[in-house]
């Protein structure tokens, strides 16, 4: 494996599990995000409209995503680059369809796909924990990332599943750094459903608390 993309509802750690995984491994790097609109800036390089639509005439942005009124972009260059210093880059993806076309558009990379999770209720109380003030926002957010785990095909998708409600961030970041140097196997949909505690045809609401078989 040469780089790891974490997928996961907002609040569900990526940030976090990035900063362990700095901690813990060094080769880690986090790939910074374009960011075309406002908001808070850790993790992001801001971006024109028109800067924009540069990289894009140039065919260097892999995935492209719009949420909380912004647009989010990965820059083909900013995966490559960290590759060519022998680190790890580290992306976040929030839903299927961006992680398809990231695996589709970087096909020579070899990608840790893991999917980190938490209930709705720990993702509201993170986010009020931390002050946001779009709490609301994630929140539709939530519920837009379960719907689409829950009706998309996830069968050979992730490598990796941790509930961060339940596994503290070292210890995540070590289950990942102990992954991306072996060969795990991909978790099927009904290990992942179970995995979670999910069931995928329950509403979004009470994803997290219901019991796939109960």
């Amino acid at each position: 494996m040469s780089a790891v993309v974490l997928y996961g509802p907002p609040a569900a750690g990526k940030d976090t599990v990035t900063a362990a995984l700095r901690s813990v491994d060094q080769r880690f790097e986090l790939v910074t995000k374009l960011k075309q609109g406002t908001g808070r800036s850790a993790g992001y390089r801001f971006v024109t409209a028109a800067e924009l639509g540069d990289l894009r005439a140039q065919d260097r942005i892999v995935v492209e995503t719009r949420r909380y009124g912004n647009v989010y972009a990965v820059d083909e260059l900013s995966l490559m680059e960290p590759q060519q210093r022998s680190r790890v880059p580290v992306t976040h993806i929030g839903n299927v369809t961006d992680m398809r076309t990231l695996l589709g558009r970087t096909a020579s990379i070899s990608w840790l796909r893991v999917l980190l999770w938490v209930p709705r209720s720990e993702c509201e109380r993170r986010s009020r924990a931390r002050g946001d003030t779009d709490t609301a926002k994630r929140l539709i957010a939530w519920d837009e990332t379960a719907r689409d785990l829950g009706a998309s095909d996830v069968r050979d998708l992730f490598d990796l599943v941790i509930r961060t409600d339940r596994t503290v961030p070292v210890a995540a970041a070590k289950q990942i750094t102990y992954a991306l140097d072996s060969a795990p196997d991909i978790v099927g949909a009904d290990e992942l459903f179970t995995r979670l505690g999910l069931s995928p045809d329950a509403e979004p609401a009470r994803w997290g608390t219901t019991p796939r078989h109960a």
